[in-house]
């Protein structure tokens, strides 16, 4: 057969016959379309009789070619369909020559116009690419073709012999024109097949360069930063395969890019024998980066092995490792230490695969090995600087906590302090997992608690609220929470920050006052006898009474003390996490002047008074963390001499006037806020800042500067003073000598 001759792919080969089917039954319509035509025209010519008959012939190939487009478009294309088609045709030809010669035209058995049908017949099965239907159809048209002709022949002989081209010689001789005509389709199918061939073949030389290219690409797989140029390359290979010398030149330029690539890399690349010590055969000159040995030293371990640089604590680990991902010729990816040629210890991280041969044994190990070592160090801050930032929060006085604004205040973090408050473990607070906060608030504060958060939600500002929660042993113990709405870049709402504190001994005390008061009333209306009496117990009230008032301040001041702003925490931890992966340095130092900030709190909070200069340490340190949280928005100059620095303030009082400048004005880069300390003639400290308020003005309850103020009240005959200009605001508290 042809497809045994040509060595053509019997599934090519199909896709090519149904390619050619469809080309035949395409051919078929523009040839009823013809015929139709022509008989329209005949018709008109008043060959009425004869073209009704024509129809016939016509309706039959059209019922034959709507069966043959239907098979073809499913994708049908059996060869036995071909046999059908070339048998249906020939017999509706035949027919056709019979009833023209019996009802019309006795010499039509061998018109040279109804003869013509044939090779139209040849023309369209030559498409089909099956020789065999070829030989079949010339073979069934010669014999219908010659049966039409001689069965007339024989009834009237005279009738044919007395004309030359009707005549039994002249019939053969248009057989044997047919016949010609059959084995010139015959040779043009073999042409189109030849065609066919020569097409396939092309592409199954371009698939072979396509898997040459694929392999280069696989070889350079470990390169990832080339794999962009690779397939740019491999398309310009592509447009340029038929061009051996072409295609050669780029092959040698890619291999320069490989190893201008590799030489660029961070790490070394290299490949190694699958043997007890490693051997390696080849390695890029970025190992004596990594190592401090040059390639030389360690190709074929001409001085070293790379495998005696690891670590011996990590040797075990690399080969069980190894051993496995080899095993199961899967990539490996592994990070270990190697003792450097100076005697330091690098991290480094190999990742890499086997490459094996045909019998699925392995035959090299191809990887590249990176330097990590500042990657480690980094990832050692990290952690030293997370286990900081939680002991500062485990540290405060009270809870922090942070939560969404929705029905039941969905907890999304909570410090460990919470148990010290509750009785329950911060984690069955987050999510709502085992005990929802809202739940533990007593039932008449609910109500008050979630208006006053609203509140301040809406106006944009902190809240401070103080209500009673039931304790997890039933006891019910006074919190105040102090907090605060944070929103995005939109002004959309996220969560809300705050910091939870017991204050059951202060409401306890608060109580005593109001029984003391009390009792004093009581004590005026019973007391009358005598005016020496009266005066004398009345004393004793009012220095009691002057006593748990000093105590009260004493314990509002405490709290003041203890309220360092939660939402100032949570944005300094924000920017730190943001430090960390920008700048680990400066992450470093931010961390340390946070503790120093905190510290300072947990130092004094007992202290009436510190010193000027351990005052000026702490806002130095408040300072450096706002330079980085406001980066050139907010600017504190301080000019105080070092021969004040002895005398004494009231402690967090300075960085209070400094973050409530802060929180009630706005700035930016162009418009900057500016903060001048200084001491000034009456041995007043100053703090001045320029007027830019909000737009969108928090409101001001004004506590921190009265409890400023009583608390001066204690200690000192001056008092703050606290007054604003058009332009400025302006602080001044008292510096108090030791003498006082």
């Amino acid at each position: 057969m042809l497809l045994s001759s040509l060595n053509i792919d019997k599934k090519d080969l199909d896709k090519e016959r149904q390619k050619g089917t469809s080309l035949s039954i395409t051919f078929r319509w523009v040839f009823i379309l013809i015929a139709g035509t022509l008989l329209l025209i005949q018709y008109s010519a008043g060959y009425r009789e004869i073209s009704k008959h024509a129809l016939t012939l016509i309706f039959i190939y059209s019922i034959s070619n709507i069966v043959f487009w239907l098979a073809a478009k499913r994708g049908y294309n059996p060869r036995y369909m071909g046999f059908i088609g070339a048998f249906i045709d020939i017999v509706a030809i035949c027919y056709h020559l019979y009833g023209m010669t019996i009802y019309f035209d006795h010499t039509s058995a061998t018109a040279a116009a109804t003869t013509f049908l044939i090779p139209v017949i040849y023309l369209i099965y030559t498409f089909r690419l099956d020789r065999g239907l070829m030989f079949f159809l010339i073979g069934i048209s010669i014999a219908g073709f010659n049966v039409v002709y001689f069965s007339q022949y024989l009834e009237a002989p005279g009738l044919f012999s007395e004309n030359i081209s009707l005549s039994p010689i002249s019939h053969i001789f248009k057989s044997v024109y047919l016949i010609f005509i059959g084995l010139l389709c015959i040779y043009m199918q073999s042409s189109i097949f030849r065609f066919i061939q020569k097409q396939l073949s092309e592409k199954e030389k371009k698939a072979q360069l396509d898997s040459e290219i694929l392999i280069e690409q696989e070889k350079t797989r470990s390169a990832k930063e080339m794999i962009e140029k690779e397939k740019a390359l491999n398309k310009e290979l592509e447009n340029e395969i038929r061009k051996k010398d072409e295609l050669a030149a780029k092959l040698k330029d890619n291999k320069e890019q490989i190893k201008s690539i590799i030489s660029n890399l961070l790490g070394f690349t290299y490949r190694c024998k699958p043997d007890d010590s490693w051997t390696m055969l080849f390695i890029s000159d970025q190992v004596e980066d990594v190592t401090g040995y040059n390639p030389s030293s360690v190709i074929n371990n001409e001085e070293i092995s790379y495998k005696s640089l690891i670590h011996p604590d990590d040797m075990s680990y690399v080969d069980e490792h190894l051993t496995k991902a080899l095993g199961n010729r899967r990539q490996f990816e592994l990070e270990y230490r190697i003792r450097h040629k100076n005697g330091n210890d690098v991290w480094v991280h190999e990742s890499g695969r086997g490459v094996y041969d045909k019998e699925g044994s392995i035959v090299y190990i191809d990887g590249i090995i990176t330097d990590i070592s500042a990657k480690k160090e980094a990832e050692t801050r990290l952690k030293e600087t997370r286990g900081l930032v939680k002991t500062l929060i485990s540290n405060l006085v009270g809870a922090v906590s942070r939560c969404l604004f929705d029905e039941h205040y969905t907890t999304l973090y909570y410090s460990e302090k919470i148990f010290d408050i509750t009785g329950y473990r911060a984690k069955d607070f987050i999510g709502n997992r085992n005990v929802r906060f809202s739940d533990l608030i007593l039932k008449e504060d609910r109500e008050d608690v979630k208006k006053e958060i609203e509140n301040c939600v809406i106006n944009k500002k902190p809240y401070s609220i103080e209500f009673r929660i039931i304790h997890k042993n039933g006891n019910i113990i006074w919190v105040q929470e102090n907090g605060s709405p944070v929103y995005d870049d939109e002004g959309e709402l996220l969560y809300l920050d705050g910091i939870t504190t017991e204050i059951t001994g202060r409401k306890l005390a608060e109580q005593e006052l109001i029984n003391a008061k009390l009792k004093l009333e009581e004590l005026n209306e019973k007391l009358g006898k005598t005016v020496e009496e009266r005066t004398a117990r009345l004393t004793e009230a009012n220095t009691q009474l002057l006593k748990l008032q000093k105590e009260n301040l004493q314990s509002q001041f405490e709290v003041l003390k203890q309220q360092v702003n939660p939402h100032f925490l949570f944005n300094s931890l924000n920017v730190l996490t943001s430090l960390i992966k920008a700048d680990p340095d400066l992450a470093e130092a931010f961390t340390e002047r946070l503790s120093k900030v905190y510290r300072h709190v947990l130092e004094n909070k007992d202290k009436d008074l510190v010193t000027l200069a351990t005052e000026m340490n702490f806002i130095k340190a408040y300072v450096f963390l706002l330079d980085i949280r406001f980066a050139k928005k907010v600017f504190v100059r301080i000019n105080i001499d070092d021969k004040d620095l002895d005398a004494f303030v009231v402690p967090l009082a300075l960085q209070l006037l400094i973050e409530n400048a802060i929180k009630h004005n706005t700035f930016s880069r162009k418009n900057p806020l500016t903060i001048e300390i200084f001491i000034d003639n009456n041995r007043f400290l100053n703090i001045i800042n320029n007027l830019q308020n909000r737009k969108l003005q928090m409101t001001s309850t004004g506590v921190g500067l009265v409890n400023i103020s009583k608390r001066y009240s204690l200690l000192s005959e001056k008092q703050p003073v606290f007054e604003m200009t058009d332009s400025q605001f302006i602080a001044k508290i008292p510096l108090i000598s030791r003498e006082q």
